[in-house]
């Protein structure tokens, strides 16, 4: 760091200083003589990859920029999406250090979006615009600006869960200016994609933006799954230019996938499990038949209000309407750990072995959301100090009607090697006697103040008062349906922060947060619905509680062009739990939970090296044990890297080598490496997921109204592991694979 800074203040910063007016005041001039302004210009050009600082955070309840947050905050910029071809959520977040699967996402597998970030669950935390983005299911950003990690429990800001962090997106917005842009990209694995993106401004204040999206895919060196997917969305701006504006945007996407839950874990001969395909499986071995499937429709309407009443005081609300449907049923493979079966395996044989789950989960979900947050925003001084006060109320609702599977004719029996796909006959029903209904109400009311204290030295203070419901009622593996059970919770989220900024483009903060986790926060994540994972009446469950203290730096170099950050966190979690193969709570809402804490450093630097070399690079380093636990104190959290890493640099080299007009050849590279780890909802530490590597690569030529690229991943075609669960499973990531893109621009 004092390296860095070092070099940052070689470079004179660029200021434009306005003139100030030679004019006296009149005696009875009651004007305030201002200060010089000092204007610092942070605009990126073109195709760069920003200073990561600098980022806008279009969340309201939270400050206005990464910078000005007492926390880490990941951003995955459109830049790094564009270069990188990224066009699902977990693809996105390979950059992001820290974050695991479970079994989950754009290849298949329990439930949709499995996040754990910093090996806390992280499975219903994800939001788009600061709201819910209610349902779980396969999340595809052809609509996203950028995607936004804000590590650490953040329950001053967004209520029950979040206990390691949230993920959020930030939906393209209509703007000044008309733009029509088209890509076409084809790649491995018969991977076709169309994506448009359309802004049309009517007058001054109104403008519209159409973005679509067409895509089937493979995935590269696994065999019978898929994904297609198809989206559009539209976002009305009105009042661009004025006072109070107003964005309405629609969003559809639609889903039609095979699903796959990977290959099964082997005993070795150690005692350890690992994945069979590490031990000679062909790693294109699925276990997906043809009934399987993960067909979702997702509808959503987001209303966003803002208007400036005064000079000194904002008026926001924000609405969210969605309406999702999931039909789902995946094949469960099953591990290899008797003795008669890891021989016969190890020797070359092809040992029969049954699925595991019962053959795999399968159900019928049908659920609504809705969010509304009304918030004020008033500026001002009291003796002395700057106040930037936030404060206001947040509603979500959330209900579920969900239907288990009932198989009839399915056989439960597999060969290890060269495994059937065809159904058989077998076929699968929803009875409404296997229907039972799951919702959640979240009520909070918070407030935040930023208190200025002197030029460098701030305070943040933030509180939330959260009181939550759960029901549930129906069907509970069980042909007595249950009556309607209840569980509410009513806590305190506060937060502190002291920030100190010693030099102009660099400071300190220490932060001190809390959130808390409710039973019955992930209605859409239930599969099976087992007692332990929802309400009972008259049931103690305690909330889990996820306190966390960090101590950080952020700071600017090269006239802001290039940004860095460190911190040092401890994230101290009690009364843990974790999910079944079936998705159910195992571990779980008393006082014995397995109580979690992570310990860790974490550095990223983005934005510009020189004038045509960027960099986007971060990596994080973590320790995370049990603490609370009788049977496991001392383990290792499952689904934590010690060593995570992610780096990506560009450099344009048609300076060196055109004239300017004719256009932009870039070429790129990077890696992304996380070391071995338990599986997920591994606490015994008996399953360890081998190391993660992929080096890619990108060359692209653009110019005014046309662009090419071409895309290379996992070129060392690296045996990855996109997830895990326990000593049962484990899905192979794609192998190496090839991305062609032609694009329009007019």
């Amino acid at each position: 760091m004092a390296l860095g800074l070092s070099a940052g203040f070689g470079y004179a910063e660029n200021e434009a200083e306005a003139q100030e007016a030679k004019v006296e005041p009149s005696v009875t001039d009651t004007s305030i003589n201002l200060p010089t302004v000092r204007v610092r210009g942070e605009n990126k050009t073109v195709n760069e990859i920003p200073n990561i600082n600098a980022t806008q955070l279009d969340i309201g309840r939270m400050p206005t920029s990464v910078r000005d947050t007492p926390q880490v905050i990941n951003v995955v910029p459109q830049e790094i999406i564009k270069q990188q071809r990224l066009y699902t959520l977990d693809q996105a977040l390979a950059n992001v250090p820290g974050i695991t699967l479970s079994t989950g996402e754009g290849r298949g597998g329990l439930n949709g979006d499995q996040f754990r970030i910093r090996g806390q669950q992280a499975r219903g935390d994800v939001y788009t615009d600061g709201l819910k983005d209610f349902g779980t299911y396969t999340r595809d950003i052809f609509d996203v600006e950028n995607v936004e990690v804000i590590k650490g429990p953040a329950g001053e800001y967004f209520g029950a869960a979040n206990l390691g962090g949230l993920i959020n997106e930030s939906l393209k917005k209509a703007h000044d200016g008309n733009s029509y842009n088209y890509d076409q990209a084809f790649g491995s694995a018969s991977m076709y994609r169309g994506q448009g993106d359309v802004n049309h401004q009517f007058n001054r204040d109104i403008a519209l933006r159409i973005n679509g999206m067409y895509n089937r895919a493979g995935v590269a060196e696994r065999d019978y799954v898929y994904s297609n997917r198809y989206g559009a969305a539209a976002d009305l701006g009105v009042g661009l230019h004025s006072n109070t504006t107003w964005h309405l945007n629609w969003r559809w996407l639609h889903t039609d996938s095979i699903p796959d839950y990977g290959v099964g874990m082997i005993k070795t001969s150690n005692g350890v499990y690992r994945p069979i395909t590490s031990e000679g499986l062909a790693r294109n071995t699925t276990y997906a038949r043809s009934e399987d499937r993960d067909n979702s429709d997702i509808h959503s309407l987001t209303s966003s209000l803002k208007s400036k009443i005064t000079s000194w005081f904002t008026l926001s609300n924000n609405t969210r309407l969605t309406k999702y449907e999931r039909n789902y049923a995946a094949t469960t493979p099953a591990a290899c750990s008797t003795a008669a079966c890891v021989g016969q395996f190890m020797a070359g044989g092809n040992p029969l072995l049954s699925y595991g789950a019962g053959g795999g989960a399968a159900y019928l979900s049908k659920g609504w959301g809705a969010e509304n947050v009304f918030m004020g925003n008033a500026r001002f001084n009291t003796l002395r100090f700057k106040n930037d006060l936030k404060f206001g109320v947040d509603v979500n609702y959330q209900d579920e009607n969900r239907y288990v599977g009932t198989w009839y004719g399915r056989t439960n029996t597999q060969t290890i090697r060269h495994p059937s796909h065809s159904a058989n006959g077998a076929y699968l029903r929803f009875p409404k006697e296997n229907m039972a209904n799951s919702d959640q109400r979240d009520v909070g009311l918070f407030m935040s103040d930023h208190i200025q204290l002197t030029k460098e030295l701030s305070l943040f203070g933030s509180v939330r008062w959260d009181a939550f419901q759960s029901t549930f009622a129906g069907y509970q593996l069980s042909a007595v349906p249950l009556s309607r059970q209840k569980q509410n919770a009513y806590r305190w989220s506060p937060s502190g922060s002291i920030m100190y900024t010693p030099l102009k483009n660099s400071s300190f903060y220490f932060t001190f947060s809390r959130s808390y986790k409710p039973i019955g926060t992930d209605v859409s994540s239930q599969v099976t619905i087992l007692a332990s994972d929802t309400p009972q009446n008259g049931a103690d469950f305690k909330p889990q509680r996820s306190d966390l203290f960090e101590f950080g730096n952020k700071t600017d170099f090269f006239n802001k062009r290039l940004g860095m950050g460190v911190a040092f966190f401890q994230i101290s979690q009690n009364n843990s739990y974790y999910y079944d193969e079936s998705g159910d709570v195992v571990n779980g809402f008393s006082d014995s939970g397995v109580g979690l804490r992570t310990r860790g450093v974490e550095l990223n630097l983005t934005g510009k090296i020189t004038k045509n070399w960027d960099i986007y690079g971060a990596y994080s380093w973590m320790d995370a044990k049990i603490r609370n636990s009788a049977s496991y104190n001392g383990k290792e959290a499952p689904g934590v890297s010690h060593n995570n890493f992610s780096v990506w640099t560009s450099y344009d080299l048609s300076e060196h080598l055109f004239k300017p007009e004719t256009g932009h050849l870039k070429v790129a590279g990077g890696a992304q490496y996380a070391s071995a780890y338990w599986s997920n909802g591994d606490f015994s530490n008996t399953a360890r997921i081998p190391y993660q590597f992929s080096l890619n690569g990108m060359i692209s030529w653009e110019t005014k109204h046309y662009r090419l690229s071409f895309n290379a991943n996992n070129l060392t075609n690296h045996l990855n592991y996109a997830s895990s669960f326990s000593t049962s499973r484990a899905v192979p990531g794609p192998g190496r694979s090839f991305l062609g893109n032609v694009g329009l621009t007019f």
